[in-house]
């Protein structure tokens, strides 16, 4: 069982984080890439200020966010650099000047792939008498987002007409790599990347400066060895089933957990839980929503939005009232169900962490 010593002022369905165990996988992040510098993290699993603070006080000065919400929440920590991983339309590109403007503390860049988005870009930077950082988005065969690499030259010529843009790095995010291997992740990587090269030594020459952002969590044990690279894992702060049962590599500890209660016993062999598809990830199957770490016989049959059903072997060994606790199997979209954190701390509650980023606004 986890350490907690005492469930009763435990709110359920909820999540429970641990700081020190968050502290230490961003301790091993920052040893693996050897350089602080070059490690630009994706604050999307966790949307939380007071991660963002670790992060900041643990020597990080650069964040990816993936939206506007998720930016203004490191503008508030004074983050020093923040690149949107979104090639922002319509209004979200007035909102992205806006924050700009309110936060003159903070360097902003958003992503570009296309010529219609940079002249949109361009007219509303001209507008505002300002100039927009962009990223070129590549896409290395994950077919999300991103233009291709032979044609990225033609879109950074016309970005150096625009007067209002400047280029400020390259982003490629391959979502797509997650061979169990390392040996299979290296070689799918070395393939996919190849144009991404090509690309990186025509440019380096009249642009020597740029930063290249690559990868997230699954692909961070490749790319970290790359010392011309930027790293941007996510989910590493937390980490989940998912990827534990993925990458063992990883070295990373599980630091959050979902409560839930027995709410009932409505047969001899399931229980229920307040632990519908509205308080954790529901868009995997079934059997890939949650771990009963501690419960290794229990198996979740179904959900609906507020109820989770059990097949608990014998139902009478449990009572309701029963806090229940599990590993989360996806993280992130787990977080942006839980309006605040629970924070544990020497086997006690002490407080909760508001997920402020997990809405599209907080101010802009």
């Amino acid at each position: 069982m986890i350490p907690i010593q005492n469930f009763d002022n435990i709110l359920t369905p909820g999540v429970v984080v641990f700081p020190e165990i968050v502290q230490r996988n961003i301790d091993w992040v920052i040893q693996k890439v050897g350089d602080v510098d070059r490690l630009r993290p994706h604050i999307k699993t966790h949307k939380t200020k007071e991660v963002n603070d670790m992060l900041l006080a643990s020597g990080v000065t650069k964040f990816k966010a993936a939206t506007i919400a998720e930016a203004e929440l490191l503008a508030l920590s004074e983050a020093p650099d923040v690149l949107i991983s979104m090639q922002l339309t319509g209004p979200h590109v007035t909102r992205f000047i806006q924050l700009i403007q309110k936060y003159p503390k903070t360097i902003f860049a958003a992503l570009c792939d296309d010529a219609v988005a940079l002249q949109q870009y361009q007219a509303a930077a001209a507008q505002a008498a300002i100039r927009l950082n962009v990223y070129i988005d590549l896409n290395v065969g994950m077919n999300r987002t991103g233009i291709v690499p032979e044609k990225a030259l033609e879109l950074i010529i016309q970005l150096n007409t625009c007067t209002n843009i400047y280029l400020k790095g390259i982003h490629a995010y391959d979502g797509h790599i997650r061979d169990a291997s390392i040996t299979d992740r290296q070689a799918h990587v070395a393939k996919d990347f190849e144009a991404f090269w090509d690309l990186k030594i025509s440019l380096d020459a009249q642009f020597p400066y740029l930063e290249y952002v690559v990868g997230g969590t699954p692909s961070f044990l490749v790319h970290y060895a790359e010392k011309q690279f930027t790293c941007s894992p996510g989910t590493f702060v937390f980490t989940d089933a998912g990827y534990q049962a993925l990458y063992p590599e990883h070295s990373l500890e599980q630091a959050v957990y979902i409560v839930s209660r027995i709410i009932s016993k409505p047969t001899n062999r399931t229980i229920c839980l307040d632990m519908g598809h509205k308080s954790v990830a529901p868009e995997n199957s079934i059997d890939n929503r949650v771990r009963f770490l501690f419960n290794p016989d229990f198996k979740l049959l179904s959900q609906s939005e507020e109820h989770g059903i059990v097949e608990a072997g014998d139902s009478s060994q449990y009572a309701v009232g029963e806090v229940i606790v599990m590993q989360p199997y996806h993280v992130c979209p787990t977080i942006n169900l839980t309006q605040s954190l629970q924070v544990i701390e020497n086997g006690k509650k002490v407080g909760e962490w508001e997920v402020l980023g997990r809405g599209r606004r907080i101010t802009i």
